[in-house]
């Protein structure tokens, strides 16, 4: 179940950080137990004007206290999240004003695609400094959108597909770790002409294998 933080209490209006009057940003955690999880607790723990409002397992609902606390930001380790829609609509269903953002260490077009599934009001890369992360949170906090540029640069790079309709048949079918005579069987074509699609994608992709151009098609959104 999830865990609550044991910082100060909160009222359902942004509270005030007793250290510098700042208004306090009140953020819950999401992600798998870990390392990355518990440094970001431990961040925002100790960042003035912050408050760290709870940890939550991804797979696990809200609990009453991380909605009583009525958090301001919700931080999610998108790597970690299977289906971000799903997890998007248990947050928006309980807290519709409280922001999403998302942390990726995959700075892809399908990695923007997953972050806006989540509704995903910020985008951060997972190696960005602390201090940055914080400021964009913040920003996040007083209505900005954030997008990690690198991102929103490799988001419009794969904008135009160069596969045709056919190889992106074939790259899904491959996707879905088909063989060349089970891709054959399932589009009806035949085994050498499978093969000269899958040419052409790895030639298209720039990839050394089936494999590396499922891997590269999927993360520029093509299929």
């Amino acid at each position: 179940m999830d865990e609550l933080a044991s910082g100060k209490q909160s009222s359902s209006g942004p509270g005030r950080a007793a250290e510098n009057d700042e208004p306090t940003i009140r953020v819950v955690v999401v992600g798998p137990p870990g390392l990355l999880r518990t440094a970001l607790a431990a961040i925002l723990a100790a960042a003035p004007g912050f408050e760290l409002a709870g940890e939550s397992d991804p797979d696990h609902h809200l609990t009453d206290g991380v909605v009583t606390r009525r958090p301001h930001v919700v931080l999610v380790d998108l790597d970690a999240i299977e289906d971000p829609a799903v997890l998007a609509g248990r947050w928006h269903a309980r807290l519709p004003e409280c922001a999403v953002v998302v942390l990726t260490s995959r700075r892809t077009a399908r990695a923007l695609r997953r972050a806006l599934g989540a509704r995903a009001r910020g985008i951060i890369a997972k190696d960005v400094p602390p201090q940055e992360l914080l400021e964009q949170l913040r920003l996040v906090a007083e209505g900005q959108r954030m997008i990690d540029p690198v991102t929103a640069l490799a988001a419009l790079d794969a904008a135009v597909n160069p596969l045709n309709e056919r190889e992106r048949e074939v790259t899904a079918a491959a996707a879905r770790g088909m063989s060349t005579k089970e891709i054959a069987a399932h589009l009806h074509l035949a085994p050498g002409t499978v093969r000269n699609h899958l040419s052409a994608v790895l030639r298209k992709t720039g990839a050394r294998n089936r494999w590396e151009a499922v891997q590269r098609a999927q993360d520029a959104g093509w299929i």
